[in-house]
């Protein structure tokens, strides 16, 4: 049994519009969206067509599973999402031949995992362009910096050579690729591959880091605004317990002032009684005189 070493594969997602492919991550990027650590503006409130990619070193890719997304208002992935790409792809039936050879294809109407169907679509023709050719072109341009084992890595392959199956030929082999379809690697090919195996290792850990220093980051933030919050709701309920007093402060006065009235009024009207008393008998004096 050989012991050669498999060729190395780099996961990307794609998003597609009307136009063809309008946007390229790295899979790693693509977690950052599913954990809503960054948005996507430009997909807010849309339902996205995007393909999960598996792409050796020689820019040809292995696997492609198409699903749809669901972004918010505010260009968030919808957290109800949630779908096992990688899975997918690995339990994928054999599809069309992109230049590398039989794909391993997961799609509407071309799946092993028909749970997931809703969530899929199926590549067809977009603005006068097969969905596939504009994938493989978008490969070959390599604008994710995939690094290849050997200068063919980073030559395009020849529109040409993209030979597209018809659908009823395709069929479900979870076997994936055979043995027979992977290319055979050499002693002296080893090299090569084991240092791009440590520069994408080395890129990985790069991204890890930043990714955890976005989350240190994003705690603090928060953590920062949480307290603000709170000292702007202790503020706030101090002023309310000030305006109670004050209120009450008010009323008291306010009751302290109709006391002092209603008991003048009293008074005042004991005396106009008393007058009115004078008066009476002063006019029965007159009237007997």
């Amino acid at each position: 049994m050989s012991t050669a070493p498999k060729s190395l594969l780099t996961e990307a997602v794609m998003f597609f519009s009307e136009r063809g492919v309008c946007k390229e991550v790295l899979y790693t990027e693509f977690e950052a969206l599913l954990d809503g650590l960054v948005a996507t503006p430009e997909f807010a409130d849309e339902t996205i067509e995007a393909v999960f990619l598996q792409i050796n070193n020689r820019l040809q890719v292995r696997a492609a599973v198409f699903f749809t997304m669901d972004f918010d208002m505010d260009g968030y992935v919808n957290r109800l999402w949630n779908m096992p790409l990688r899975q997918l792809a690995e339990k994928a039936g054999r599809g069309p031949d992109m230049g590398g050879g039989p794909i391993r294809l997961a799609c509407l109407g071309f799946t092993t995992s028909p749970e997931y169907r809703e969530n899929m679509w199926k590549p067809g023709q977009r603005n006068g362009r097969a969905d596939l050719a504009l994938i493989k072109e978008a490969v070959n341009r390599n604008a994710l910096g995939i690094i290849g084992d050997d200068e063919e890595a980073y030559t395009p392959i020849p529109a040409e050579r993209l030979r597209v199956a018809a659908e009823d030929a395709w069929y479900d082999d979870s076997r994936g690729i055979s043995e027979s379809e992977t290319e055979p690697r050499g002693e002296s090919a080893s090299q090569p591959v084991i240092a791009a195996a440590q520069t994408i290792e080395d890129q990985a850990q790069r991204e890890r880091d930043e990714h955890l220093n976005k989350i240190a980051l994003y705690t603090r933030q928060i953590l920062t605004l949480q307290e603000r919050l709170k000292q702007a709701e202790n503020r706030r309920l101090a002023d309310l317990d000030q305006l109670r007093q004050d209120h009450t402060d008010h009323l008291n006065l306010i009751r302290g002032e109709m006391i002092d009235i209603k008991n003048e009024l009293a008074s005042q009207q004991k005396i106009n009684a008393s007058l009115r008393r004078e008066l009476a008998k002063a006019q029965n004096r007159t009237s007997i005189d």
